[in-house]
């Protein structure tokens, strides 16, 4: 398979790049807010990266859970979607096994599995990448905040063209997530 192939059947897996990248931005957004607004409270001296590496620990770690969780899922999915046609086809359980339907469903499984952690891993950057690269802490919280929002819109625009649906339907629905993690989070870090 080369890389236009690769990429496009990465495109196909839709399901695991908006689950992993929603994943990635929002889980990422509520550690690396609730970080900052408890260090703000805190009064403590942290330097921004820091927080920026907690909020990428956080994602690597949703990431590789996200991969192995996709792994797992499609394993059992697919094992018990060979088992049902070997049924149907009145065949001994394992004899399609090493097969080619048996071989493209082992590349589903492994792909969907690279889909959805990478994609994880990319959305982690979004709300990540102000707190690593800006010294001011509210400048890097509101950076943090619109990029979050602006990749969120884009994703609801991916998703809809994906689903055929409204495409401000979709980005209202993801912003309203959005919202709700933001609120939240602030209310965990920094409302006390």
């Amino acid at each position: 398979m080369n890389i236009r192939e690769f990429i496009h059947e990465y495109l196909q897996m839709s399901r695991y790049v908006a689950l992993g990248t929603l994943d990635g931005i929002l889980a990422v957004m509520g550690v690396i807010l609730t970080a900052s607004g408890v260090i703000a409270l805190g009064g403590g001296e942290v330097q921004n990266y820091l927080i920026g590496l907690t909020g990428l620990s956080g994602g690597i770690a949703l990431a590789m859970s996200n991969a192995f969780g996709s792994f797992i899922g499609e394993r059992a999915e697919e094992t018990r979607t060979l088992r049902e046609l070997e049924r149907k086809m009145v065949m001994d359980e394992g004899k399609l096994d090493d097969t080619i339907i048996h071989k493209q469903a082992k590349r589903r499984i492994y792909m969907s599995m690279f889909t959805h952690g990478f994609s994880s891993f990319i959305g982690s950057f979004v709300p990540v990448l102000p707190f690593l690269l800006i010294a001011d802490r509210m400048t890097a919280t509101v950076t943090t905040i619109v990029m979050c929002f602006t990749a969120l819109i884009i994703l609801g625009i991916y998703l809809g063209r994906v689903s055929r649906e409204s495409l401000f339907k979709t980005s209202l629905e993801i912003v309203i997530i959005g919202i709700v993690i933001s609120a939240v989070s602030f209310i965990i870090g920094g409302s006390h």
